[in-house]
């Protein structure tokens, strides 16, 4: 396709002659020497009319496309600028710009400024300013102008107009949710920063008393204080059963708001599995039997060693233990198993109760989210006790997951590389224990 200046200098002159096809695709034959050299021969071709498919091309434009000459006057102009002004095309022919569109002092001054220098032949940038329609409304619109040349020679100018009066709409709207999100998230992150402090200020509190309660309890009970009766001592159980279970709701509370902050303390040390697991079932077998449950322990014959905090490791493997016997019905069985994969050691705690649904396994890692959360709920505990496993399993560099069907049973596992996990602390403080990260990238998505 020809250089669009000579194109228009064609469409002009065509104009002039009045050979201007009405048609907006035409044919002509053009004479073309035969490929064959030694064959001079004169044949044609059919070729498109490249000066009626210029005025096609400039016709459809969405874009207004207005030709002047060096004093500014509109010459022609295509369909989408009769239409964005609200003239008729012919009023527009012989006006100016100035007098089309642009009735404000400061625009008129910018219009005039860009058009000088484009008649110097200099690169301007595009310029976004209100024009205004023939009924006295307006647009915002951005406009380009270019030099039009003949033989180097500057003989007039094109001006491209664009409505872009619903895109900075719709950017703007942009900026404003942007804006209303940043401000959430300040909120977000304030209110976290408050539920921390208040976490770590209560369940420090809440622990105080708690420790000389259970002294005096076991003095109590272990009558060193004066005799008890058999039912005196019978309370007393069930207050310090009651207490033991205020205590580990405070020590969660208290674990939450450590691996929130990154201050939880871990000893690393080699570990051996086998004599982690029997310990850990040994510990929960009390709690299986008051259900008749038996927990069977799986291991292959060789286990590597570990270099974990072990105490923290065997807290994990309680708590999916504890929900195991929790969920699981009377005279049942739990199954823990550990196995080498590789570069990790996987771990499995399976049970055979009632399941979770698949639309909230998801969200049973989350701090406070119970499966049981109804007015009718059966079983006790706030919902912390996965969130903390998972934040110990992960700052060890390990993952957590569980597998379950409805009505037949979960399995829960997690892994734990074979290779010591570095720099425990700082995994702690990258882990969005409270889901800030998450709530921030659904406000993004809203």
């Amino acid at each position: 396709m020809r250089h669009v200046p000579e194109i228009v200098k064609i469409l002009r002159w065509e104009e002039q002659l009045g050979k201007l096809q009405s048609t907006p695709y035409t044919t002509y034959k053009e004479p073309q020497i035969s490929e064959t050299p030694s064959d001079k021969t004169i044949t044609t071709k059919h070729v498109i009319d490249t000066t009626a498919l210029y005025k096609n091309i400039v016709e459809r434009s969405p874009d207004g496309i207005i030709t002047m000459n060096l004093e500014g006057v509109v010459t022609s102009c295509n369909n989408a600028a009769a239409t964005q002004f609200g003239f008729p095309k012919d009023e527009l022919l012989g006006k100016t710009f100035i007098n089309i569109g642009l009735l404000e002092t400061p625009n008129i001054l910018k219009y005039q400024e860009i058009f000088s220098s484009t008649l110097r032949d200099e690169v301007v940038e595009p310029l976004e300013i209100d024009l205004i329609r023939k009924d006295g409304s307006s647009f915002l619109a951005e406009i380009r102008i270019n030099s039009l040349k003949e033989n180097s020679r500057i003989i007039g100018v094109q001006v491209i107009t664009r409505d872009i009066t619903v895109q900075k709409q719709a950017e703007e709207e942009l900026k404003k949710s942007k804006q209303r999100i940043e401000l959430q998230n300040i909120k977000l992150k304030k209110l976290d920063e408050l539920k921390s402090n208040f976490l770590n200020v209560t369940s420090h509190e809440l622990r105080t008393p708690i420790t000389p309660i259970k002294g005096y309890l076991q003095m109590l009970l272990k009558q060193k204080i004066g005799y008890i009766t058999e039912e005196q001592k019978k309370i007393l159980k069930i207050i310090q059963r009651n207490t033991n279970r205020l205590d580990h709701l405070i020590q969660d509370l208290l674990d939450v708001s450590r691996l929130e902050s990154g201050t939880m303390k871990f000893i690393p040390e080699k570990t051996d599995v086998r004599v982690l697991l029997r310990e850990t079932v040994e510990t929960m077998q009390a709690s299986a039997d008051l259900k008749n449950i038996k927990i069977n322990t799986e291991l292959k014959d060789y286990m590597p060693e570990l270099t974990i905090d072990k105490e923290r490791i065997k807290q994990v493997i309680m708590n999916l233990l504890s929900n195991a016997i929790k969920f699981s019905p009377d005279n049942s069985s739990i199954n823990v198993r550990a196995k080498k994969e590789e570069d990790v050691v996987l771990f499995e705690v399976q049970d055979f109760g009632r399941g979770i649904p698949e639309d909230k396994q998801i969200k049973i890692f989350e701090t406070f989210y119970q499966v049981d959360s109804g007015k009718d709920r059966k079983f006790g505990g706030v919902g912390l006790g996965l969130s903390i496993s998972q934040g110990i399993v992960n700052a060890h560099g390990g993952e957590i997951w569980v597998d379950s069907i409805l009505g037949k049973g979960s399995t829960f596992g997690f892994t734990l590389p074979l290779e010591p996990a570095r720099d425990i602390g700082k995994k702690f403080r990258d882990l969005d224990i409270f889901g800030l990260e998450k709530m921030e990238e659904e406000n993004k998505e809203k």
